[in-house]
């Protein structure tokens, strides 16, 4: 049996000298959170004199985002950096990357004083810088009314108006310079007042700052957020969109094993799906609506035909109505005629009958009796007044008939 251990101790001895091994160099040590900060947005000037732009690196990004202690987060020190930040950061591009990255910060009581330290960043640097707040959030939102549906759009809309009122006055000064000299413009003539553009990117800075604020508030839900911030994201779209480039970026973000992103499109795609299965439902209920309103318009057709013709049968009713209250009051003024004519046919009757009785009937029987009644009875005379009551009554008999 042959023994290779010589061989391989040699071999593992040559492999040693050739790689010596290396000695590990000492960790280094952290900076302070207030000398990040401060380095951040110092005013360096390039080969050509001009004021190098605040920027964010990712190791000072992972720094913060990893911060163990603010105690160095002073008034003094946030006075100083927005001076700086006043010629280096003007659209505050690289304050609201600060805040995210605060946003990110493990330690909620590290996370809460870098916001508050931020805020107090964009307080001093924003377009009402002249009220010397230390919060504008919380003194945009005390001005809420509880009119708007939610915090954030209250923000939301508060910031806009008053960039936007800036915007335009700035625009008007440049197209027609009022006569007149004063504060705002000598604002104007200083370099370092911030232009349509620059204000531009101060609102929407703010926005995004704002609506971090409220999310370590309390007052906004992140998925509000997620929508608030897309609608950002929406106005930032190129005009020629890229395909290609979207394609690419995809594929460096898997390549760095971003899952961020996969969560994010995920969550995009879940929206879109209930919004799918929402606008389904709201199709069959629409439908549903429209087969409703079908019906209840066939109904109100029948219901307005059944209408006219019962119109109809009531004008007919009415009419005849009409017709036979007028034979009714005719019938009335007949019959009271035909009784007024009565009473006076009644009362001739009866005046003729008194006369008849009285006069053609009583009388000559009267006579007759009392010729009738004599010693020597004078048959001659009653027999002649007889014969006259007898002419009478014949004669006034007819007039009785008619």
């Amino acid at each position: 049996m042959i023994d290779h251990e010589p061989d391989t101790v040699l071999v593992q001895q040559q492999a040693a000298e050739a790689n010596p091994t290396k000695k590990k160099k000492p960790a280094a040590q952290a900076k302070p959170i207030a000398e990040i900060i401060s380095q951040i947005f110092a005013v360096i000037f390039d080969k050509d004199h001009n004021i190098k732009p605040a920027t964010l690196s990712k190791t000072d990004f992972k720094a913060i985002v990893s911060c163990q202690t603010t105690a160095e987060l002073d008034a003094h020190l946030a006075d100083r950096v927005a001076e700086c930040a006043r010629k280096t950061d003007p659209q505050l591009n690289t304050l609201a990357l600060l805040v995210v990255a605060t946003s990110k910060c493990r330690e909620d009581a590290q996370r809460n004083v870098l916001l508050a330290f931020c805020v107090r960043l964009a307080s001093a640097l924003w377009i009402n810088r002249h009220r010397e707040s230390h919060d504008l959030f919380q003194d945009i939102f005390d001005e809420d009314k509880g009119l708007d549906s939610t915090p954030l759009r209250f923000l939301c809309n508060a910031i806009v108006a008053l960039y936007n009122k800036r915007i335009e006055y700035v625009r008007a000064l440049t197209v027609t310079p009022p006569t007149t000299t004063g504060s705002l413009l000598d604002a104007l003539a200083d370099s370092t007042f911030p232009s349509p553009t620059e204000l531009a990117s101060q609102r929407d800075n703010l926005l995004l700052i704002g609506g971090l604020w409220l999310l370590a508030k309390g007052k906004c839900d992140p998925s509000q957020l997620i929508l608030f911030f897309a609608e950002l994201l929406e106005e930032r779209q190129s005009r020629n969109r890229s395909n290609r480039d979207v394609a690419l970026y995809l594929a460096e973000q898997y390549a760095q094993h971003e899952s961020l992103l996969a969560d994010t499109l995920d969550h995009f795609k879940q929206q879109a799906n209930e919004q799918a299965t929402h606008g389904k439902r709201l199709q069959s209920a629409l439908e549903h609506s429209e087969q409703e309103a079908a019906r209840l318009r066939t109904q109100i057709t029948e219901l307005k035909r059944t209408t006219e013709e019962q119109s109809r049968r009531i004008a007919a009713l009415e009419a005849e109505t009409t017709k036979l209250l007028h034979t009714f009051e005719e019938q009335q003024l007949d019959e009271r005629a035909k009784r007024t004519h009565l009473r006076d046919n009644t009362g001739q009757v009866k005046a003729r009958a008194f006369n008849l009785l009285a006069e053609d009937v009583l009388e000559p029987l009267k006579l007759s009796l009392s010729a009738l009644q004599r010693e020597k009875p004078k048959t001659e005379v009653a027999a002649h007044h007889i014969e006259l009551a007898v002419e009478s009554i014949e004669r006034d008999i007819k007039w009785f008939k008619e």
